[in-house]
């Protein structure tokens, strides 16, 4: 594991670049699949010849999305056939709940040169080295990897060790939005509109007038997804004050958590079929 704590040879520009990095990896579309928009983030933030970034399932242990645009086909089968070989696969089987590692920092890695992955797979992509970012989530596990031919080295891995936290928050959030996006659209699906809904709905819609407009705002912005530092940045209000406006809202739309008040939402503005 990298525990790179020195961040002395960082310069302003590198701290620039990784803000603005981490700034872009929050910015998540959740109906979208997380690995392209990882993958466009993360490029550039390291020089490599390969990045690869890959969605595994463990429970069977198998590969379920991988976006690798400069690694073709071929050399994807070779790697297939010999990644048991790698010293990393080990710690993707382990409970442990993330990895951030190069590997040339490996404590077998001369064995692992003599291995047939490294001579028929890595030493051919010119991929010898590589920085291995990986990040577990209930039985999902995602892997980013960048290789090339040159050592990774204590600058790249002081900035690997501040990104490394955030790309996992974001795959987290992303999986979390995404969720509960699909929740909400079953939901719209199952509340259309019979006339004792449609004056249902008129009631609905009454008691949300009935909020402050701020309360409304943020009464839309959780019909449409957002989560509450979204909401917070888009109102340019603090987090503390969604949350503030969340409870009176629950209290006074008499609903638990906020699946059901974006479903109150979409309810009240449904258009009745009748």
């Amino acid at each position: 594991m990298v525990n790179s704590n020195s961040f002395r040879n960082l310069s302003h520009a590198d701290l620039q670049h990784i803000l603005l990095t981490c700034e872009l990896l929050h910015q998540f579309e959740p109906e979208q699949s997380f690995l392209p928009h990882c993958q466009a983030t993360l490029d550039g933030i390291f020089a490599c010849v390969h990045h690869s970034t890959e969605l595994y399932t463990l429970t069977p242990f198998a590969l379920s999305e991988l976006e690798n645009p400069t690694i073709n086909g071929h050399w994807l089968d070779v790697f297939n056939q010999h990644m048991h070989e790698h010293p990393y696969v080990s710690r993707m089987l382990s409970g442990q709940p993330s990895h951030l590692e190069a590997v040339q920092q490996e404590k077998n890695l001369e064995s692992f040169k003599k291995t047939a992955l490294y001579n028929e797979f890595y030493d051919k992509v010119q991929g010898q080295n590589h920085l291995w970012l990986a990040y577990r989530n209930d039985t999902n596990l995602l892997s980013c990897v960048f290789l090339r031919e040159a050592e990774f080295n204590e600058r790249e891995l002081s900035m690997a060790s501040i990104i490394h936290p955030h790309v996992e928050s974001a795959w987290k959030n992303w999986s979390r939005m995404r969720s509960f996006k699909q929740e909400l659209d079953s939901l719209k699906g199952s509340v259309f509109q019979t006339p004792e809904q449609e004056i249902e709905a008129a009631l609905i819609r009454s008691s949300i007038e009935s909020l402050t407009a701020r309360q409304r705002e943020v009464v839309e912005q959780v019909a449409s997804g957002k989560d509450n530092q979204q909401i917070a940045d888009e109102l340019k209000i603090s987090v503390l004050t969604v949350k503030k406006h969340l409870q009176a809202i629950f209290l006074s739309l008499e609903v638990r958590h906020r699946t059901q008040l974006a479903a109150k939402w979409h309810q009240a503005h449904s258009i009745s079929i009748y």
